[in-house]
């Protein structure tokens, strides 16, 4: 059976709460990340209607010592230098992410193009897409797309013999000290790439190099031919302290080889595999092998906590458009998904843990047996022929499965499905413990938020992989009374024993 934790939540922010800098409320959140500090950051935004744009941002507040809700970037605030086009901020495509030990916060964001320069064919502007910092009261330009532009090669790909730029900058960077670590994909010899790199932001004048930890040159750990297979897919990585963790495939749609990796954040590390596609699954029958790993992997220094797939079963499922968000994505969605979309997940597949220090592998939770699917769909990315959007330069729009689970100290917080029920559910690594439900769409709203509507139930429910540190947990929760369809929505933090 399963037990719920008891304990009250702690509101950081809810649709009560006026935005920095604006006269409008908060309506809508993404999965919010914390530190060992207490101090939550997220991204959110404002409802639109009667002419007004909705306002989009990046926010911070620490639960322990201040009761205000920070502004860190919204959609009027300039980009960091570089930026001599006066360009502010179109949207932040990705939720933004914290490092463990300190208030240092970075983000992807968007924008008008940043830079306007000269070149022998004319004038011409660049830099619509990067990775951006706050490290205590100052702003960073991490990564960006101006790598060809003269007098900014420490933005460029490295490697290549002929200068080169990153392209975009997919999924939520990851932040340690003044160093920046990002999944980066550009583009040689008419050929997609992709590659896990990183940056000093602060020293030398802000112009330290790109420097690679792995990418498509790199061949896969584990292989013994004259002619190894590399990197074809990377995921966005996660990074503690000195280190790394991060998914790697030769294909990402239809992986042979692959796996999860460690790497200290030095120039050329050598990788060493944690788990990888053909390894036996904890629990299961012998022979039985992982064939596909998820893009999220929560890292506290010595966890790593991450999906997995095994076995060759498949279930259908039909996915509609979403119809809440932005329109030109809701459009295309239509447009090329009239009737939905019918999507296939494997049957077969699970929460683990992995403990770097003595290398074991823990099977915490399964589907079909503990739980249905721990997988969920979003249709994301950019619209093509659109110049806004939840991605501009982006990865083109389509459907993507995501799961999501945080560690601490070998404690694993995950969001699964059960037959009528979304839940995140809490398990006790290393060694096999029972599962607990943290919160699930059967808790009255009032339980988590004394402002939610008196008859409400949690309808949705999100973590990410930072969500859970020193010792306290922070999610996304939407409330819902079905008899008047009063809604409600913030952000929550819990203290787990």
């Amino acid at each position: 059976a399963l037990a719920f934790a008891q304990s009250s939540w702690t509101t950081v922010v809810n649709n009560g709460t006026t935005m920095p800098g604006t006269t409008m409320l908060f309506n809508s959140y993404n999965q919010p990340s914390i530190n060992d500090l207490g101090t939550v950051v997220f991204r959110a935004r404002s409802k639109g209607g009667s002419g007004t744009e909705p306002m989009h941002g990046i926010y911070m507040r620490n639960i322990s010592s201040d009761k205000t809700v920070v502004r860190v970037f919204d959609k009027t605030l300039l980009v960091p230098s570089p930026n001599n086009t006066k360009a502010t901020f179109i949207e932040f495509p990705s939720f933004p992410r914290i490092d463990k030990t300190s208030n240092s916060i970075n983000t992807l964001g968007t924008s008008q193009p940043i830079l306007s320069y000269s070149t022998p064919d004319g004038d011409t502007k660049a830099g619509t897409s990067g990775v951006y910092v706050l490290s205590g009261k100052k702003t960073y330009t991490a990564a960006s797309q101006l790598g060809v532009v003269s007098n900014y090669g420490y933005f460029q790909v490295p490697g290549p013999t002929v200068a080169t730029k990153f392209d975009q900058f997919p999924g939520a960077p990851s932040i340690s000290g003044d160093l920046v670590i990002f999944k980066g994909n550009y583009t040689l010899d008419n050929a997609s790439k992709t590659g896990i790199y990183y940056r000093d932001f602060s020293s030398k004048g802000g112009k330290n190099p790109v420097i690679a930890i792995a990418d498509s040159s790199t061949p896969i750990p584990g292989q013994t031919s004259d002619n190894p297979i590399t990197f074809g897919a990377t995921a966005p990585p996660t990074a503690v302290g000195n280190n790394v963790v991060f998914t790697g495939w030769d294909n990402e749609e239809q992986p042979s080889i692959g796996g999860i990796y460690l790497a200290p954040i030095t120039p050329a590390p050598t990788l060493t595999t944690l788990v990888q596609i053909g390894d036996q699954v904890p629990g299961e029958d012998e022979g039985i092998t992982f064939t596909n790993f998820g893009e999220s992997l929560s890292f506290d220094g010595r966890y790593v906590a991450f999906w997995a797939s095994w076995g060759a079963g498949l279930r259908a499922i039909h996915l509609n458009c979403p119809t809440d968000g932005n329109a030109d994505l809701i459009a295309f969605c239509n447009e090329s998904n009239p009737n939905g979309f019918n999507a296939k997940v494997s049957v077969q597949q699970g929460i683990f843990l992995y403990d770097t220090q003595d290398h074991s592998l823990t099977a915490l939770a399964k589907a079909p047996n503990d739980f249905s699917d721990f997988m969920y769909w979003v249709f994301s990315g950019k619209p093509p022929a659109t110049g806004s959007g939840d991605e501009v330069d982006g990865e083109p729009a389509r459907w993507r499965a995501s799961s999501f689970v945080a560690v601490y100290n070998g404690q694993v917080i995950f969001k699964a499905q059960k037959p009528n029920v979304d839940g995140i559910y809490e398990a006790y690594g290393p060694d096999p413990s029972p599962v607990i439900t943290l919160i699930d769409t059967n808790t009255p709203g009032r339980t988590v938020d004394n402002l939610a509507p008196v008859g409400s139930t949690v309808i949705s429910l999100g973590i990410e992989r930072e969500g859970y540190r020193g010792g306290r947990v922070a999610i996304t929760a939407g409330m819902l009374d079905p008899v008047t369809a009063e809604s409600w929505a913030g952000i929550y933090v819990k203290d787990l024993p």
